[in-house]
């Protein structure tokens, strides 16, 4: 009883049983936690003195979802009982709604016979970025509540709806705004509702025909719906349709049994595995050392004024662009007059279009000027927060600040990101001064780069992508166009040659573009052996992680090292053996694939720890 206690709130107010979700911050939807919640429920489904039930949360989100572990569970996970219980309760039950109702969190407020909801709630089924569905019957309810135009943009989309989106849609039945009504949140409408529902018929949602009353309408959305998809990679956009398709044409019984059955198919696609690897690959790499995450989780992170840069060569004009985008005052030191000339010109020019765009206005092109310096390495020193040492910098008497290198050599080495939202790298040696790399870490935060670790070496991303460019150099020099390779690339999503291409475009049966497409990917798969070989990688979902943020790979492969455990080591360095004999460049295996296939383990059992 007190894991439950900790895990669910009760009280009783007259006829009105409420429970409180108690799992924060973002009440997931853990085993015991459902558990529990079960065992309130038949509480007061049998105590003779509850009326209602209201289902609110103690914190701020009522939830995330279900726990990670049990994505694409349905008849072994927790959710689909607890749901089923919901429903088949004698009494009604009212969910008050704040914060993020998401997924499963989502699916447990379909199956209440009523909904309230604080006016900066957001609701929505994210499951389809994973390649997955809803686990307990979600989409049945949800299409027989609103219809399939709302249910097909929410579960294709996987993009939330706000409170008033919801309540105009028939997603819920009132919405409470604190500008308004003040502070008090949906409770207290929540417990009206139930008290008004508690003198009805209970009506299950799964009884509710609200989103079918125009099958002519409900059809045509699905028939639009499967046009769009036509020639989609991935298998769940059409399950997805089928599914809103079914509540339409089978009984609630029959429909809930064929989504119960595609999202168990869906959960074992390779697909939805390479996306949720692609998924916690991303979240590891990301994921700072607590040396240097430090700073940012106190909430005071040591904030950048003044950025000196040392040198104009390679992606400086780049780097200046988007530290004067971020506010940041920046002095920039060049060896001659004419290469602080190029890099002024490109900055202008690249303003200029951006203002031909609308996306910057002239007062803001002015302030960006105001904070720009070009200088000689002559000039007199000036205080940094920052230096910023390129591979061609100038050589001067002394650095005025701490000092960290962008691109090049040293125990520090910052490789930029080309947008804001772009990957960079971080590389660094072993006994690496922490200071340059909390600097640095500091800078791709406020420049908005996502900022990927590595060890000594040049950018990850880079050669990989270096590794695709040999390759299909190749295929050219034996005779296959460029046009053939970049094409049987781009229609399997391996678009970063072509950044414009769609990534989610099936491939049409055509041996030869399988080839390249094998070819390529063999030679990304031996380049992330090396980076692992030569410890520049720290573990190989980072290498995967690298391939999906550049866009060398889609999600929905997983990224090279996933790939080859796919393939299975054994197999791989068979194949690599085969590629070497004509390739020995592109494709010979590493000594750790040796290794690694010696004691029995997979590239995967490196992730660990």
């Amino acid at each position: 009883m007190a894991a439950e206690e900790r895990l669910i709130g009760q009280d009783q107010r007259g006829a009105l049983c409420l429970l409180w979700l108690a799992h924060p911050p973002l009440n997931a939807l853990s085993r015991p936690l459902l558990a529990a919640l079960a065992a309130a429920l038949t509480k007061a489904e049998t105590d003779p003195s509850v009326q209602a039930v209201v289902l609110a949360t103690e914190g701020p989100q009522f939830s995330a979802g279900i726990e990670a572990r049990d994505l694409g569970q349905v008849d072994n996970g927790p959710l689909h009982p607890v749901v089923t219980q919901i429903e088949a309760m004698t009494k009604p039950v009212v969910a008050a709604l704040q914060g993020n109702v998401l997924g499963g969190g989502l699916e447990l407020a379909l199956a209440c016979h009523g909904r309230v909801a604080h006016a900066g709630v957001r609701l929505g089924f994210p499951e389809i970025a994973l390649g997955l569905l809803p686990v307990a019957g979600g989409g049945q309810r949800l299409a027989r509540l609103v219809g399939a135009p709302v249910s097909l943009h929410m579960l294709l989309e996987g993009k939330g709806l706000s409170a008033a989106e919801a309540l105009a849609m028939g997603l819920v039945d009132d919405v409470v705004d604190d500008v308004v009504e003040g502070a008090a949140g949906p409770l207290a409408r929540a417990e009206a509702l139930a008290a008004k529902l508690s003198q009805l018929p209970v009506t299950p949602s799964l009884a509710r025909r609200d989103g079918l009353r125009d099958p002519i309408a409900y059809q045509s959305a699905v028939t639009e719906a499967r046009k769009r998809l036509a020639g989609t990679a991935l298998p769940a956009p059409d399950a997805v349709v089928d599914c809103v398709e079914a509540a339409l044409l089978l009984p609630a019984a029959q429909g809930l049994a064929f989504e119960a059955a595609q999202s168990e198919a869906m959960a074992e696609s390779p697909e939805a595995l390479a996306l949720r690897h692609a998924f916690v690959a991303e979240r590891r790499a990301l994921a700072l050392p607590t040396a240097l995450a430090t700073p940012e989780a106190s909430g005071d992170p040591p904030a950048l004024a003044r950025v000196t840069l040392l040198g104009t060569g390679g992606l400086v004009p780049e780097v200046v662009l988007q530290a004067l985008s971020a506010g940041l005052a920046l002095r920039l030191i060049g060896p001659d007059r004419a290469a602080l000339a190029a890099v002024l010109q490109h900055v202008a020019a690249r303003q200029e279009a951006m203002a031909a765009e609308g996306r910057i206005s002239a007062a803001a092109r002015e302030a960006d000027w105001a904070r720009l310096v070009a200088v000689l390495p002559t000039e007199p020193d000036a205080p940094t927060d920052l230096v910023l040492v390129t591979p061609d910098a100038p050589r001067i008497a002394r650095l005025s600040g701490p000092a960290l290198a962008l691109g090049g050599l040293g125990p520090v080495v910052l490789h930029p990101g080309l947008a804001v939202g772009a990957l960079a790298m971080l590389a660094i040696t072993p006994d690496a001064a922490v200071e340059p790399q909390i600097a640095a870490v500091t800078l791709a935060r406020q420049l908005g780069w996502k900022l990927l670790l590595q060890g000594k070496g040049a950018a990850m991303d880079q050669r990989l992508r270096l590794a695709l460019s040999r390759a299909v150099a190749v295929l050219e020099a034996e005779g296959t166009t460029r046009a053939q390779v970049l094409s049987a690339l781009a229609a399997q999503g391996m678009a970063a040659l072509r950044p414009k291409a769609a990534g989610d475009i099936k491939a049409h049966p055509d041996t030869e573009a399988e080839g390249i497409v094998e070819f390529c990917r063999a030679a990304l798969m031996s380049e992330g052996l090396r980076l692992l070989e030569e410890k520049v990688a720290r573990r190989p979902s980072d290498i995967d992680a690298a391939a999906l943020l550049s866009r060398l790979m889609p999600r929905w492969l997983g990224g090279p090292m996933f790939q080859a455990d796919l393939i299975g080591l054994m197999a791989l360095r068979a194949d690599l053996r085969t590629r070497a004999q004509s390739h020995a460049q592109l494709f010979t295996a590493p000594a750790i694939v040796d290794r690694l296939i010696a004691q029995g383990q997979r590239l995967s059992d490196l992730n660990r720890g």
